[in-house]
């Protein structure tokens, strides 16, 4: 009888609760954008000060396989503390274990890592830097193709090309910035947009917009160099 009655009582406290944490994951995730081939969201700074067992995940109405392309829009603004980060999952419908994760501090550091997770490897940080490792020039761009395999950027230049991760198909996006659910919050203002463009590139002119500004970019900073050099 004792053992019904805390059943019951769990399954009522999961009631009021888990409809609570999803209408503070809507209203901190909105102007949602869909067309056919791209979809665009903006996510509040609130998530970067949420649980990492609890973070704020947007979910795609439908997986989007295989040519795909990210870019990420960080305009948050950090509280004073070199720990003040925003963590962003870019996860496979489950039941995948793969993601890959980007993990942004607060300008006190600029640390930045990227990172991948397999069944068949594990997690790995295929990129690491503790100091100026990525910028608000640009937005961070995250892309998969056909074999393309996985390139990133951090806003000032590629760091990680065409690596093989045998194929990544995009269910959901989570963010969260604590560790701990005692940590110290992150961030109190801002918000990090999403814009992913998918499908097949011939069908999409936009699909190559992101690269080639990558491209136009790196080209610019070219030219400034050599006529530095020049002077």
């Amino acid at each position: 009888m004792i053992g019904t009655l805390k059943v019951g009582l769990i399954f009522a406290v999961f009631l009021i609760v888990y409809p609570t944490f999803t209408i503070n994951a809507q209203s901190i995730v909105h102007d949602v954008i869909k067309t056919k081939n791209s979809e665009r969201f903006d996510v509040d700074y609130n998530a970067s000060n949420t649980f990492r067992r609890q973070p704020v995940v947007y979910q795609f109405s439908q997986s989007i396989p295989t040519n795909w392309q990210f870019t990420i829009q960080n305009n948050l603004s950090y509280l004073d503390s070199a720990d003040a980060k925003s963590v962003i999952k870019i996860q496979e419908p489950a039941p995948s274990e793969k993601f890959i994760e980007l993990a942004m501090f607060s300008e006190n550091t600029g640390k930045f890592w990227a990172a991948i997770n397999t069944n068949e490897s594990g997690y790995i940080r295929v990129y690491e830097r503790d100091q100026d490792g990525w910028s608000r020039d640009q937005p961070v761009f995250v892309a998969h193709a056909n074999n393309q395999g996985l390139t990133i950027t951090n806003g000032k230049r590629i760091i990680i090309d065409k690596l093989s991760v045998d194929d990544f198909v995009v269910g959901s996006v989570s963010i969260y910035g604590k560790d701990e659910l005692t940590s110290p919050d992150n961030s109190n203002a801002g918000t990090i947009s999403f814009d992913i463009i998918f499908g097949n590139p011939a069908e999409s002119p936009l699909y190559f917009v992101p690269l080639i500004t990558i491209i136009a970019i790196g080209l610019i900073i070219l030219v400034l160099l050599i006529r530095k050099k020049r002077d």
